[in-house]
């Protein structure tokens, strides 16, 4: 079953807002009045925002509320990915915000309603209208949510009684990095909330982009929105794992390389998994590390290459020989540790598609996934099949098989670009 993208807004034209963000992104969205009404859906949707009505009722019944809503669209397989709130900060901000945690047992939030197009800018924790403290502006004589204070934090910290922290502009501003940082320091402190600054638009776009590097709850305005949905719609992420030196297979990989954008390679250090058989965990963190470097240089195509020669591998084989182990234990050794590094990096990052590449290769990624099988749904070309993981934590997962010397020197290019044109989430 396709899991759906799920956004919680507190009322309906904030809803249709957020929505629209999403569609011009090319995702299907589509608006719901009632959370209820997910059960009555036929035509396939990628992104589902659910209006609670919920800004202009008592604290206790709007927790309440938006609780209920996000554990029924959980139940019905849609994943929560945005809070919607008001870029003026009316309603019960902190109140819903705290709702869905609780419900869907996140550890921790990210929060801005800047919506800089619109002249809302969060500058040192405090929100402003045209450059005005929110507190000066007619937003204070709101007849039914009037806003007393600009600091967003502590406006938080009044609905729900606990501490809140705070990203600078200059941290935001720096880099992805910069506030993934930040953001797991004060995780770390046991802070579930964060406000962040934003002044301009990208501002948003590295609070959306540091996201994907956090296990949090994203919370904002259709600025954050636009900016997140943005995210969404890039080229979808995929992982090629390569554990074959069949000249075919060596050709396609740099060939890919060559004519495809944003591909990233990574290999294994195989001297070093041969120096020290009983301790991996070196190598699997190098893999990770080196991972992580090309994920933030935004490649969407990661390539895992267990040699770049058949030559090379003969020179293992050669020290496997040394410490008495035969060519199939060789093997098995280090395609044991590919398999445990694919797992690894899925485990840390999210990719939409997995490419295996020969069949001994195949079979011990799958093992590692924990996976029983492939169901099978057709051909990405000739000889090259297309289909989903069975059982294991990536169940349902997208995975395309090849064998090593299957294809000439464009078939692992042709691969990628129908990957990339086939967007599922």
């Amino acid at each position: 079953m396709k899991e759906l993208l799920g956004v919680i807004a507190d009322d309906l034209t904030g809803a249709c807002d957020v929505g629209a963000q999403f569609r011009k992104q090319g995702l299907n969205t589509i608006i719901l009045t009632d959370g209820r009404s997910i059960t009555d859906l036929k035509d396939p949707f990628d992104v589902v925002v659910v209006d609670t009505e919920t800004r202009n009722l008592q604290s206790q019944e709007a927790y309440k509320r938006v609780r209920e809503v996000a554990r029924l669209l959980r139940q019905h397989n849609v994943r929560i990915i945005y809070k919607k709130i008001d870029s003026t900060l009316r309603g019960n901000v902190g109140t819903e915000i705290t709702a869905v945690m609780d419900e869907l047992d996140i550890e921790a939030a990210i929060v801005t309603p800047a919506f800089p197009s619109q002249k809302r800018t969060v500058i040192d924790g405090r929100l402003l209208v045209n450059g005005i403290p929110i507190e000066k502006t007619e937003y204070a004589y709101d007849p039914l949510s009037p806003i007393h204070i600009s600091r967003v934090s502590a406006l938080i910290k009044s609905e729900i009684e606990e501490e809140v922290g705070e990203i600078t502009l200059h941290k935001i501003k720096k880099s992805v990095d910069a506030i993934v940082e930040e953001a797991r320091r004060i995780i770390k402190k046991g802070i579930r909330i964060i406000v962040a600054d934003a002044e301009i638009q990208s501002d948003l776009e590295r609070i959306a982009k540091a996201s994907a590097f956090l296990d949090i709850l994203l919370c904002g305005s259709a600025g954050l929105a636009s900016a997140y949905a943005y995210q969404l719609a890039l080229q979808p992420r995929i992982l090629i794992v390569s554990g074959s030196v069949n000249r075919v297979t060596l050709d396609q990989i740099e060939t890919a390389i060559k004519k495809i954008e944003n591909v990233g390679v990574i290999e294994l250090n195989l001297h070093e998994i041969m120096k020290n058989v009983e301790n991996i965990d070196s190598a699997l963190n190098d893999l990770a590390e080196q991972a992580r470097k090309l994920i933030n240089e935004e490649r969407d195509v990661i390539i895992i290459r267990l040699a770049r020669s058949k030559s090379s591998l003969l020179e293992i084989q050669r020290v496997g020989r040394n410490l008495g182990m035969n060519k199939l234990e060789v093997a098995n050794l280090l395609l044991s540790v590919l398999g445990k590094a694919v797992k690894k990096i899925l485990s840390m990052y999210d990719f939409d598609k997995l490419v295996l590449i020969g069949g001994d290769t195949s079979i011990k990624v799958l093992n590692a996934l924990g996976a029983k099988g492939v169901l099978i749904e057709g051909e990405v070309m000739p000889g090259i099949p297309i289909g989903r993981i069975i059982e294991g934590e990536w169940n349902e997962m997208r995975i395309i098989t090849k064998a090593g010397g299957f294809g000439d020197s464009y078939t692992l290019a042709k691969i990628i670009k129908f990957a990339r044109k086939e967007r599922l989430f």
